[in-house]
Parts: C-alpha cells; structure tokens; sequence
C-alpha cells in the first residue's frame, strides 16, 4: 500500500469531527477523502482546535528548531491527533519523531516516505504504580 492509499484508509476510518490541514497538499487530500468534514488551514495563531492535524508538505524546507516547534504548537494549540508524512531527507530523524511522541504508522520505500503519528489518548499507557492500590487511604487517617 502506498502512502497515500494508508493516508485515506487512516481519515476514512478515524472520521475526525474537524481537520487542520497544516499544508495545501494536505488540505486537497482531507477535502477530497472526507468531504463532509470541516477542513480548516492552519493560522498563526492558531484560532480554534479541531480533532485531527494533517500534514504532507508541512515539515519541507524547515530547520529541525521550526520542525519542534511547529510540532509543539500543533500538539498544544491546535490538534490531539497528528498525521504526518514525512520524506527520507527530513531534518527530524526517527528517533527524534519518537522522542516527541509519535508512532510510525507506515512506511512507503517506493516514495522514500514515512507517515508519523501522534495521538494525545495513547500518547504514554498508565503505569502500573499509579492505581488505588498504591495511594494512602484517606479513611484509614486518624486526627
């Protein structure tokens, strides 16, 4: 499956209330599988959050500063779920997409592409430690 026939089946199977097309490539694509949704451009500053960020072009031609920080204000300001494809030559490597959260999703070698994603939900599972279990039990305090 190549990137972009992964990129429809992820949008036509989330079916996110609204998207944030980070770049014009990519608001064609959202626009084109999901026509019902509301497809925004992304602002600066970012006006309102939608359910999903979408970006194919977003990360070209930026250093690996702009790169965090598009990332960041997108994950904070604009969306809890990010889609991201991402060329081989690209200034953030693997380890640094995992560093920032994110999983990969798929990988298209004909394309030399890689599609990125991060979801606020799953962004780090509940350890083990943090349940009822392990917390002092208020009604077993004595004044």
């Amino acid at each position: 499956m190549n990137w972009r026939d992964h990129l429809q089946a992820c949008l036509l199977e989330m079916q996110p209330a609204s998207v944030c097309a980070l770049d014009a490539v990519a608001r064609q694509l959202a626009c084109s599988v999901l026509p019902d949704t509301p497809v925004r451009m992304h602002g600066n500053p970012p006006d309102s959050s939608c359910a999903l960020a979408l970006g194919i072009d977003a990360l070209n031609g930026l250093d690996a500063q702009q790169a965090q920080h598009l990332i960041s204000r997108t994950r904070l300001y604009v969306a809890p779920r990010i889609l991201l494809v991402v060329p081989s030559g690209c200034v953030l490597d693997e380890a640094m997409f995992r560093a920032l959260g994110f999983t990969l999703s798929a990988t298209d070698a004909a394309a030399d592409l890689r599609i990125h994603y991060y979801d606020l939900d799953t962004y780090k599972t509940v350890p083990d430690w943090l349940n009822a279990r392990y917390w002092a039990n208020p009604e077993r305090w004595e004044p």
